[in-house]
């Protein structure tokens, strides 16, 4: 490390514009800000997620049954755990946009079995319907669930995407799998909080499948944007 004594004269002896230069560098250089950690950014996205279904909700409607549906073991419990895991993801997005990340399995596996349980549950607690009908007859209203579970996802994901870009993620891939994961499940459980219809094939179709259709778009951008840090 150079002596503070020497280095004073060395600068001295730099011509005139190189100081001017030194000092303007010097005197623009800010303090580095601390990345906020897992536990604020997860509770800032909650607060942005609540205020996104609320408002949601207040354009749409929440289901006219809805105080029966959320005390009702089957369907509470989906909405419970479709709300849970887009938390879970969330913040497991979040912590592995950090430069500290270290990968584990367990974790991960005991993500994919809680979205495999929500997955199933339609077919073991909600009345089957056929696919056919869902496609022949419900089609208007099956667009409408979907779109709006993008309409909630979108948002959401935005503002996790926006706040995991500003760490240093090792596993640009895997942040944007569970980010994007979190928003299509908030999405899902929003519209279902509004849609009446608790049938097995439109819940999977017109509610659950935006997440496995379409999970791919926020990991190819993540891989992208999360990574940028590294360019």
């Amino acid at each position: 490390m150079s002596d503070p004594i020497k280095t004073k004269p060395m600068f001295d002896q730099l011509p005139e514009a190189h100081r001017r230069l030194v000092e303007r560098l010097v005197a623009e250089t800010r303090p580095v800000k601390p990345v906020p950690s897992v536990l604020n950014q997860w509770l800032v996205w909650m607060g942005f997620a609540l205020l996104v279904v609320g408002g949601t909700l207040s354009v749409i409607g929440p289901q006219f049954e809805i105080m029966e549906r959320l005390t009702d073991p089957s369907s509470g419990g989906f909405l419970l755990l479709a709300f849970s895991l887009s938390a879970l993801t969330a913040w497991m997005g979040i912590a592995s946009s950090m430069p500290d990340y270290s990968s584990r399995f367990a974790p991960r596996v005991f993500a994919a079995a809680l979205l495999l349980f929500l997955f199933s549950m339609p077919f073991f607690f909600f009345s089957g319907d056929s696919l056919p009908q869902v496609w022949n007859h419900n089609m208007a209203d099956g667009w409408f669930c979907a779109r709006t579970v993008l309409l909630v996802a979108f948002p959401s994901w935005m503002m996790l995407g926006w706040m995991a870009s500003r760490n240093a993620s090792f596993h640009p891939g895997w942040t944007g799998a569970w980010l994007g994961a979190s928003s299509f499940l908030l999405g899902a459980g929003t519209i279902q909080l509004h849609c009446a219809n608790w049938q097995t094939c439109h819940m999977l179709v017109d509610h659950l499948m935006p997440l496995l259709a379409l999970n791919f778009i926020p990991i190819w951008i993540g891989s992208f944007w999360f990574s940028r840090w590294k360019r």
